[in-house]
């Protein structure tokens, strides 16, 4: 079993102190809910993958302060406080090895089932309406508008499908694709009329 209260309460706690963009609290539930259900069907170890997916954002709110990559910095903070709700070395070790390779920009290839299920989960919430909502709230405070969403879109989130490590994130993956196509041309096509 793993602690999830615990762990969620930590996340949380860290994770509020950035409250805007596409990398909320929020986003990590629902990370979690999607890592849980391609997990249960893909039999992987729920007490490693649930760690992973709360606390694979929690270096975030110092990312930009540290320049330190988030995924980096989210596994060395996950350290002891996984030991403290009674992790062993050896589930700590794994539970930062996904948290660490589940960041599609920087092309480290997950090496175990949880970190590709946790990987896999992320970028599924980066497409769908939830994906366009995010990337929007993110071109939003970033200053970018919709160019600078239509430019996200073509550069990374129109080819998240085609990088997913797992058949049951792949299924998932094809309807959440086709509402950001849709949307992606819509927005395409009413702003090219201008």
């Amino acid at each position: 079993m793993f602690p999830e209260k615990e762990i969620d309460t930590f996340a949380r706690s860290v994770l509020e102190l950035d409250g805007q963009g596409a990398h909320t609290y929020d986003h990590t539930r629902r990370v979690l809910v999607i890592a849980l259900e391609i997990g249960t069907k893909a039999r992987a170890n729920i007490r490693i993958l649930g760690a992973a997916s709360l606390l694979h954002d929690i270096g975030r709110p110092y990312e930009e302060k540290t320049g330190e990559s988030h995924a980096i910095s989210s596994g060395n903070m996950s350290k002891d406080f996984l030991a403290s709700v009674g992790y062993s070395d050896k589930e700590v070790e794994e539970v930062v090895n996904a948290i660490r390779t589940h960041r599609f920009s920087e092309g480290i290839e997950p090496v175990s089932l949880e970190g590709q299920i946790l990987s896999d989960a992320d970028k599924i919430d980066a497409i769908g309406a939830v994906g366009i909502f995010r990337a929007i709230a993110q071109a939003s405070v970033s200053g970018r508008g919709i160019d600078g969403f239509l430019q996200h879109a073509d550069e990374k989130l129109l080819k998240l499908k085609d990088l997913l490590y797992t058949e049951e994130a792949r299924d998932t993956a094809i309807e959440r694709n086709l509402i950001l196509e849709s949307f992606v041309d819509g927005l395409r096509k009413e702003t090219q009329s201008h």
